[in-house]
Formats: C-alpha cells, structure tokens, sequence
C-alpha cells in the first residue's frame, strides 16, 4: 500500500494578515487620491495638470523604489521594510493634508511613492512565496482577492470622510487609520526572517565585493534570459494599455455624450469582475501554466477594446467591455505574481518581481499622459484606441518571447541562486 503523502500545513494567518494589510494599504495609499483631488483642486486654485504631475511622481518614485525593495527583501525579508513603508506611507498622506505649497504636495508624493513600492503587491507576494513554498500560487490569489476590493471598500469611505470632514482632514484622518492599521500589522504579523533555500554548495563567497560580484552576475544572467526579457514587455505593455485606457476611458465617453449614469454604471462593473476572474483562476488556475492563462488574458483584454471600437457606446455593450477589460486585470494581477516564480524558481523571487515592477509602474506613470497627449494633437480619441491596440500587439510578442524561450529550456530545472549580500550560511527557519 502507498503511504498517503503528509498534509502540509500552510501559513495561512500570515496571509490573512497581509490581505488585511493590502486591503487597506491599496485603499488608502492608492485610491484614496481619485477621490479627493477634485475638492483638493477647488480649495487651492491648484491646476489639475500640477495635481496628476504630483500622482505621476509618485508612481515614478515607486517604479524607481521597486527593486531596492526587492533586494531588501530578498536578504532581510518583508517585515521590516513592510512596516517602515506602512508608518511613511500614512505619514505621506498626512503630509499632504497639511500642504499649502506646491513643492510641499510634490514631496508628500515623492514620500508616498517610496511607501507603495515598499508595501503593496509585489513585497507582499515576495513574503507570501517565501513562506508557502510550492503552494505560493494560493497564497498570492487570497492577497489578491482580499485586495481587490480596496476601492469598492474605501472609496466610498473616502467619500464619507471628506464629505464629513473636509478633504485636508479626511487625508490626515486616512494617514493616521493606514499608520495605526497597519504599522502593527506587518511588524508583528510577518516573522522576522523568510526561509531561505540556497543549498550550501552555492553559498557565495565571504567577501563583500566577491558577493556583491557573485549576486550581479547572477541578476545580470536573469534579466538577460528572453524568458524574462519576454516577461519584462508582456508586463510593462499591459500595465501601459491598462492604466492609459482607464484615465481615458471616461474622458472618451464624455467626448461623445454617453450619459454620466452610464458611464458609472459600467465603470463600477469592472472591481467586481475582477474578483470573480481572480475567483475563476483560483478554482481553475492550477491546471494551466501562468504563460497560458497570459495568453487568454490578453486575448480578453484586446476584445473587450475590439467592443469599445465597433459597438455603439449603450450601456449594454459597455457593460460587456467592462466584464471583460476587469476580468482580464484580475487575472494579471495573479500572473504578476506567479510568472516569476515558475520560471526562475522562488530563490531570486523578490529581486526578480522588483526589476520587472519597474519598467511596468514607469508605464503605469507615463502612459495617461502620453495618450492624453496624442489625443489632443491628433483631435481623434481613435488615436487611443490604435496606440492601445498597439500595446497589447507589443504584450503578446513579450508573452510569446517567454513562451519559445520556456519551451526551449524544458527539462532544466531552475538554477540556484546567490542572494547580495547573503551569508555563507543561511539561516533556515
């Protein structure tokens, strides 16, 4: 008879406690500005260009923090750098509540920007790999199921609070919630080291300079490879497509007089089905590679804005836009987190997910501004649609790139990896 293999106890509390984390970092650090910067606007004669050049510091500040937070994590683990973030990010919010001068305002951004990149999704799924091993994948979709719902949550908090209080006090009183909620949280709620699994015949040498040697070439050989490479455009074309429409998408509308109701009908659509898409691959994902499940996420994403060009703007067929333009985000956002991790392994998963968030959140940053811009001088809102349509063309050549470089290197396991900075012998726990 077979001896039943062991039951593997998960740490499951420790992903509840990031999803709580996550839930209220991403309502607070992230969505909290849609809400505010219109009374924000009136209250200090602030133009709305200056207010969104604060919001594309802060999310180029993030892009350029994401792999230092990587590497951090990487040799020191998530508690510390998760918990400093979670008091800079309040302290940023707050910061911004007292402002009355503009350089003021760009550095409360600046501030806020180094805190997302230390404590939303991608540290938080370096933790979770770290942690669940080979089980990773579940761990990364309960985080992003809990945190999808961020702004349907605290939107409408937001709203309340700056109806209630104003909008300098409601950002004051949101810092405080996010220092007080989630300071704690994360600094005793995550253990203070992450397991490490370099096997001692790879330890890198004693020598600061031979390890710091030692750990280049290793990150220079990763993100060399074309499976990361491929990883790298399918990443940043998606984030660019997914943030660029999103801004756009109401001033589009707007531009053809599709009623403001239908507009937010459809729009709120789009939180829910995110869920559910990240609900569907978690019933369904373990049987299909993350580069697979990419490639039907992309092709959802390009139908739902095939819809938005051919349809008439009803609230029907923009309902169906929405269903699949979320579903598709939902997905991805799980791919994010899981792509790295099958491909290289977890040993380098921290640093790894740090450099491919860069050049996607320098995207994220640039790509409103630069289809706002190719809006006006070209005076045709198609021209969005074409340079989206682009992307996603450019998306699936990088996913594809991954795909003919995994398939060329089946059979070979992921290589061990040295850590900078990492002892010779690391510590297991």
């Amino acid at each position: 008879m077979k001896t039943p293999p062991p039951k593997v106890t998960l740490p499951w509390g420790l992903a509840w406690r990031i999803s709580a984390g996550q839930i209220v970092s991403w309502g607070i650090l992230y969505y909290a500005f849609t809400v505010v910067v219109g009374p924000m606007q009136t209250a200090t004669g602030w133009s709305r260009p200056f207010l969104n050049a604060g919001l594309s510091l802060g999310l180029l500040t993030w892009g350029i923090c994401a792999f230092p937070a990587g590497v951090w994590i990487q040799r020191r683990g998530g508690r510390g750098i998760m918990t400093l973030t979670s008091f800079a990010g309040g302290g940023a919010l707050a910061l911004m509540g007292f402002a009355t001068q503009p350089p003021i305002y760009l550095a409360a951004w600046l501030l806020l920007g180094a805190a997302m990149a230390g404590v939303l999704y991608e540290p938080a799924f370096a933790v979770i790999t770290a942690h669940f091993g080979p089980h990773y994948r579940r761990g990364i979709t309960l985080v992003t199921l809990v945190g999808g719902l961020a702004s349907t949550a605290f939107i409408p908090l937001t709203q309340f609070a700056v109806d209630r209080l104003g909008w300098r006090d409601a950002l004051i009183s949101l810092g405080v919630l996010q220092t007080m909620a989630c300071t704690p949280l994360y600094f005793w709620g995550i253990p203070r080291h992450q397991p490490r699994s370099i096997p001692a015949k790879e330890a890198v040498p004693t020598r600061t300079v031979a390890r710091v040697s030692a750990w280049w070439k290793e990150l220079h050989g990763d993100i060399s490879d074309p499976r990361f490479l491929g990883l790298a455009i399918w990443f940043t074309a998606h984030a660019a497509a997914f943030s660029g429409l999103i801004f756009q998408l109401v001033p589009i509308l707007q531009s053809v007089r599709v009623p403001t109701a239908t507009i937010l009908q459809a729009i709120a659509l789009i939180g829910p089905i995110q869920v559910l898409g990240r609900l569907a691959l978690a019933a369904w994902g373990d049987r299909f590679a993350s580069l697979r499940v990419g490639g039907w996420a992309m092709f959802v994403l390009g139908a739902s804005l095939l819809i938005m060009i051919v349809s008439r703007p009803t609230l029907a067929s923009l309902a169906l836009f929405a269903a699949l333009y979320g579903a598709s985000n939902g997905v991805m956002t799980i791919l994010r987190g899981t792509a790295i991790a099958e491909l290289f392994g977890r040993e380098r998963y921290a640093e790894l997910n740090g450099a491919l968030s860069l050049p996607a959140v320098l995207a994220k940053a640039a790509s409103p501004f630069v289809l706002a811009t190719l809006w006006t001088a070209t005076g045709h809102y198609e021209s969005v649609f074409a340079a989206l349509l682009a992307l996603i063309a450019i998306g699936a050549a990088g996913l594809r790139l991954s795909r003919n470089a995994s398939s060329s290197r089946q059979g070979a396991g992921p290589k061990p990896a040295a850590s900078l900075l990492a002892p010779s012998t690391p510590k297991l726990e």
